[in-house]
């Protein structure tokens, strides 16, 4: 007969059951788990998060789909008023002053809608005008990628072909390409592939003078044909080129000012997880006025929202900002007061439209002939009535 002692309740326990409710002593105790009670517990965990999950999205889907503009591929055909228009800028413009079209994350497409930023490849970015890129590279089995967060992208050899073959088609352009973030330690693969592909005569080299007078005294004239490249000191220790210029992280305030970095680019991710009125009305002024106080050296606005929730994905919040963020830039032209410090302006899910509205901004810095063919150009592609 099996061994088994009578529960007050009347249930049967067994021995192991029994050892664990009193000890030597004859104390209470509680229960231990099983290992099916804990599968089972974790099985109703799992169930119950995905379940959550799924509520979520029957909630959301609406407020998604409703009041939220819809963000897709420009099939805007640029023309050389954007592909070329470098040339349409005066020579003795200096690039530190230069209104230049930048790209968040600039390779991420085809990836998820919560990794992807852009919609169009590196080549059909620069034929819409962008001149500032931000690279990140992963190593991804001994292969090289764009990668965002824990999302792995494009061939990053096939974005350093596409930069090279646009640099050989148009001598009067000039690029920054930041890299501002490795992961698996690909700095030296990525240097050394970036020098194979890209020659060393297309590089600006670094000087005695310090960075940030050095790229101030330069004009557009000095770089044309060239690339200007960084690194951020606060993703990597890699500093084994002479090309190579600082950046200064994504301080704010009092703490972006730097002796040995060259690039502004201050963020914030919670201040870039406002709503689309409070980062146009606010939150960009911020960023402006943090290098008002440093005014040397190449400034990024970073016109893009961050989301926070990790929910939405960019292209969600992009759809947001968009007519805000397009309307803030157009108000710069009349800006005289925040214009003069207005550098790169770096946008996700980059169009014609886009890029028209930063580089317009030259016209209104004195940069660029008012009137004629290249003004008229760049309002139609910004969608501006020159009446």
């Amino acid at each position: 007969m099996e061994d088994v002692t009578k529960l007050p309740c009347g249930e049967d326990a067994t021995p192991e059951e029994e050892s664990v409710g009193g000890g030597e002593n004859g104390g209470k105790g509680k229960k231990k788990l099983t290992k099916q009670q804990k599968k089972k517990i974790a099985l109703i965990t799992v169930g119950c998060f995905f379940g959550l999950i799924a509520v979520l999205v029957v909630i959301l889907a609406p407020i998604i789909a409703v009041g939220n503009k819809v963000i897709v591929k420009d099939t805007v055909q640029p023309d050389v008023y954007l592909t070329e228009w470098m040339s349409y800028i005066y020579d003795d413009a200096p690039v530190t002053d230069i209104a230049i079209p930048g790209s968040h994350d600039s390779g991420c497409i085809e990836m998820p809608y919560y990794g992807a930023t852009q919609d169009l490849t590196f080549a059909e970015q620069l034929d819409r005008g962008v001149r500032y890129f931000d690279i990140r590279v992963n190593d991804k089995g001994g292969d090289l990628v764009i990668y965002h967060s824990i999302v792995n992208g494009v061939d990053f050899e096939g974005v350093l072909r596409e930069i090279d073959a646009f640099m050989d088609a148009h001598p009067s352009e000039f690029l920054v390409l930041d890299f501002s973030h490795f992961k698996n330690d690909s700095e030296k693969k990525v240097f050394a592939l970036f020098d194979e592909i890209v020659s060393a005569e297309r590089v600006v080299n670094d000087t005695d003078l310090p960075d940030g007078e050095f790229l101030d005294s330069l004009t557009l004239k000095d770089v044309r044909g060239k690339v200007i490249v960084y690194v951020n000191p606060e993703k990597t220790d890699f500093f084994d080129r002479d090309y190579l210029f600082l950046k200064n992280g994504d301080k704010v305030g009092e703490d972006a000012k730097s002796e040995t970095a060259s690039l502004v680019s201050p963020y914030k991710k919670l201040w870039n997880g406002k709503s689309a009125k409070k980062f146009t009305e606010d939150i960009l002024y911020r960023y402006i006025n943090t290098f008002k106080d440093i005014d040397s050296g190449f400034f990024v606005l970073q016109c893009q929202l961050t989301d926070t929730a990790l929910v939405f994905g960019p292209r969600y919040r992009e759809g947001k900002l968009i007519e805000r963020a397009n309307a803030f830039v157009e108000g710069l032209y009349d800006d005289k007061e925040n214009l003069q410090y207005i550098n790169i302006v770096m946008r996700d899910f980059v169009t014609c439209e886009k890029s028209a509205l930063t580089v317009r901004l030259n016209i209104a810095k004195g940069y660029a002939l008012a009137g004629g063919e290249f003004a008229a150009a760049l309002d139609a592609f910004a969608g501006i009535d020159e009446a």
